[in-house]
């Protein structure tokens, strides 16, 4: 897995590198580094081979990136005042550092940025797009945050996923088309398999830990089901391979194949 992320890596460490410089300077002036030099960064990664097929210059591409890791850095800095965490990625939560109230403005403030840097760039179809996305993970985290966890079946499960993680990835894979002023229903479905897949992988890795919230190995056990991890592991395949034939049909599959093999890359 590791050995797929360094391939990934390597291919686009120019646009890393200039990405990396923007969080850096975030993460100080706001003293959020946990939850922005830390990370995969597969996002903002799908967003710029996105913005490659499409042909979107480098700075776009880089700041498309960077709005992608702000909203999702916002929505864990939420998802740890919500869950009361005291730790993330190793550290300390803002939370836990400061007070929620400090960590509610934070919060916030990394949220709004990304999308003001968004609309500087003049590029509406992917501002609007983007701001849909960030209610989608906010009502996501208000539907679990609501919903008694005996009350949680797949189908519920799925749709709170949907909206709190994949909406993202949905976003990141379609940002190129979105930037260049048109809809790509491919890129959309196919992000929105492939954050699907990326968050039911990582319940499947959890299983074994109290992470506080209904995860859906637990769903199946609870329901019965004579083997929860490998149902769970059953679906988080047929959504990589949705990804793919997506991918398929737009004639785009090679672009995003490094990726592919990351995701198949965690099925044990």
């Amino acid at each position: 897995m590791k050995e797929h992320l360094r391939e990934l890596w390597e291919k686009h460490s120019s646009f890393l590198a200039k990405l990396e410089s923007l969080l850096e300077s975030t993460a100080g002036w706001l003293n959020i580094p946990v939850y922005l030099i830390k990370g995969k960064r597969l996002r903002a990664l799908s967003s710029h081979i996105s913005c490659e097929i499409y042909g979107v210059d480098t700075d776009t591409a880089v700041l498309s990136g960077y709005a992608l890791e702000m909203i999702h850095a916002a929505s864990l800095i939420h998802d740890d005042i919500v869950d009361e965490a005291d730790t993330r990625r190793g550290g300390r939560t803002l939370n836990d550092i400061f007070s929620i109230r400090r960590a509610v403005l934070v919060g916030d403030l990394v949220f709004t940025r990304a999308l003001s840097e968004i609309a500087k760039a003049n590029v509406p179809l992917y501002l609007s797009a983007m701001s849909d996305t960030v209610y989608k993970m906010s009502y996501g985290q208000y539907v679990e945050d609501i919903t008694p966890p005996e009350k949680f079946d797949e189908h519920l499960y799925l749709d709170v996923i949907y909206n709190k993680t994949a909406s993202l990835y949905e976003l990141a894979f379609a940002s190129g088309a979105l930037i260049y002023g048109e809809e790509n229903p491919y890129l959309r479905e196919a992000g929105k398999s492939f954050g699907m897949a990326f968050q039911i992988l990582d319940d499947y890795d959890d299983y074994e830990e109290d992470v506080g919230k209904p995860t859906l190995p637990h769903i199946y056990e609870r329901e019965g089901h004579p083997d929860p991890r490998g149902a769970t592991l059953d679906l988080a395949k047929s959504y990589i391979r949705r990804t793919e034939w997506e991918l398929e049909r737009a004639g785009l599959k090679e672009y995003f194949g490094d990726l592919l093999n990351y995701m198949w890359s965690r099925i044990p």
